[in-house]
């Protein structure tokens, strides 16, 4: 059974294959649970679920034997030298990899039955229901847990996609995978905002991947400017990572290309215009970048065009302050303003119209310079 699996999931384009035994994730528990209590998951309520519900694959299936994990490398190549375009984290430059992957890992299953000729009971996912992915896949052997948390292998680096088969068929296990970062600390001294707190150990609350993804609400201001060029997540930790300086290789999936979907850099001005969710689900929709939503892909812009001081935006963020419906989007496109500079009539013309309290706040900061309130009657 085991090289039957291992045949077809290679045909079926994975790069890695390893099988651990459906037990609890002790160790990924523990750390989970330390995680939790210290504050560490931000608002995630899915991430704040019961410790014993995200780390036993018995939980999410009573009948299952084996956990099958399943390494794909998304890895388009590095960004092309910026001009002026909100960046992008390489795993959302193609199109949505839960979909991708769901549907190679149910025929990967089907194909198991039939070669196999046994009815087989399974669940199949990624990165979409209650377990600890990357702990199943150290256990299964495809890598170690780097100090950015980030899951290494030694043949492909970090960046790759782990999907996951619960299986109610025995298989061979692998042992679990092992590997060290040494004496290397260049992903935690690199972290613009300082988010890995220790080896393994990222706050939410500070990672940027975090800020302009899950969150739904402000970017904190004096987290702001630490934010830099980043519309979409983040890969600074995996940039500066030895193992992908020198491991890394393109994907043979061609999904997860730039060709496939939105590409290494956002075109600011033309996301900045975007007023609907119809007309944002149909400029992103299969791409992961609808996960933040329209206002907060929008929030994300303003800041990047903030921190690059992209003067040729300012029209499309004075008609955001303007016109757009969320005060989300509003309240940032004023703190970019005043970080570009040369907006202050707009800005005051806006502080006149603008009733929502936090707006006026944000307004009121980026006409003082960004130090203290404005008080404006």
């Amino acid at each position: 059974m085991r090289r039957v699996l291992e045949e077809r999931a290679r045909e079926a384009g994975f790069d890695l294959i390893g099988v651990a035994r459906a037990e609890p994730l002790r160790g990924g528990g523990e750390r989970l649970r330390e995680w939790q209590e210290a504050g560490m998951a931000a608002d995630m309520g899915y991430m704040q679920r019961p410790v014993e519900l995200l780390s036993d694959p018995k939980k999410l299936q009573k009948s299952a034997r084996s956990v099958v994990s399943l390494g794909v490398s998304y890895y388009p190549g590095d960004h092309p030298e910026n001009e002026g375009g909100g960046r992008v984290a390489r795993y959302a430059w193609g199109l949505d990899y839960h979909e991708i992957l769901k549907g190679r890992l149910f025929r990967l299953r089907k194909e198991l039955e039939e070669e196999l000729g046994v009815r087989i009971k399974a669940r199949g996912f990624t990165d979409a229901v209650p377990l600890l992915e990357r702990s199943a896949a150290q256990h299964a052997g495809l890598g170690f847990f780097g100090r950015n948390s980030c899951l290494i292998n030694g043949e492909i680096g970090s960046y790759f996609f782990i999907a996951d088969l619960i299986l109610d068929l025995d298989l061979d296990p692998d042992p679990p995978g092992k590997g060290t970062c040494g004496r290397c600390t260049r992903c935690m001294d690199k972290c613009p905002t300082g988010a890995i707190k220790a080896p393994g150990v990222v706050d939410a609350r500070l990672c940027i991947s975090y800020l302009t993804i899950e969150n739904e609400g402000e970017i904190p201001r004096e987290l702001r400017p630490k934010v830099g060029d980043w519309a979409f997540g983040c890969d600074v930790c995996q940039e500066v990572c030895p193992y992908n300086k020198t491991k890394a290789s393109r994907s043979r999936w061609p999904e997860f290309s730039g060709e496939a979907g939105s590409g290494p850099y956002l075109e600011i001005e033309e996301v900045l215009k975007i007023r609907t969710d119809e007309e944002f689900e149909g400029r992103f929709g299969g791409t992961p970048l609808t996960r933040p939503g329209r206002a907060g892909l929008l929030r994300n812009c303003c800041v990047a065009a903030g921190n690059l001081k992209l003067a040729k935006v300012v029209p499309a963020l004075v008609l955001a302050l303007r016109e757009d419906p969320s005060s989300l989007v509003r309240g940032h496109a004023a703190w970019a303003l005043g970080e570009i500079g040369g907006a202050e009539e707009a800005l005051k013309r806006a502080y006149e119209s603008e009733r929502d309290t936090w707006c006026l706040q944000e307004i009121g900061l980026s006409l003082a310079g960004g130090t203290t309130e404005a008080t404006l009657g």
